[in-house]
């Protein structure tokens, strides 16, 4: 959900998910990595399906960014989802995977593709940005 922001692309990721894992499974070597294998999949099947969804021409722009801002706006989201989405695609995945999914920083180190201590950085520069995010809210919420 941290990928596509949207319910129904994200039901569709992760049945191709479950529809990979299972046609796939006899290539997992390592039993015990199962769970950072099959979020792997469905990272892979989320950016899949954007990029699927960027040839999708709208035939009102202008529509959609107000279905989006209306969406946003009203929806049920938690406090904490809305500071989430603030957040850039790279920070919000790690915060995702590490604080939702309680991941190892080795594991989504793994996932992802990248070193450990970029991991770390991007778990710090998250917190940074979730910190002033808030305090900003407050800020305007005190006013």
């Amino acid at each position: 959900m941290s990928i596509l922001k949207n319910d129904d692309d994200t039901c569709d990721a992760i049945q191709e998910t479950l529809v990979s894992a299972y046609k796939n499974l006899k290539s997992l070597r390592e039993p015990q990595y199962f769970s950072s294998w099959i979020i792997k999949i469905l990272i892979n099947k989320s950016y899949d399906i954007i990029r699927k969804n960027k040839k999708v021409k709208y035939l009102n722009e202008k529509m959609q960014i107000e279905e989006e801002t209306y969406y946003d706006i009203y929806s049920s989201e938690s406090e904490l989802e809305n500071v989430l989405t603030q957040l850039e695609e790279n920070l919000r995945l790690v915060v995702v995977l590490y604080y939702y999914d309680d991941l190892s920083v080795a594991d989504i180190s793994k996932i992802l593709n990248i070193p450990e201590g970029t991991v770390k950085s991007r778990l710090s520069r998250a917190r940074d940005k979730i910190y002033k995010i808030i305090r900003k809210e407050e800020g305007r919420n005190v006013g």
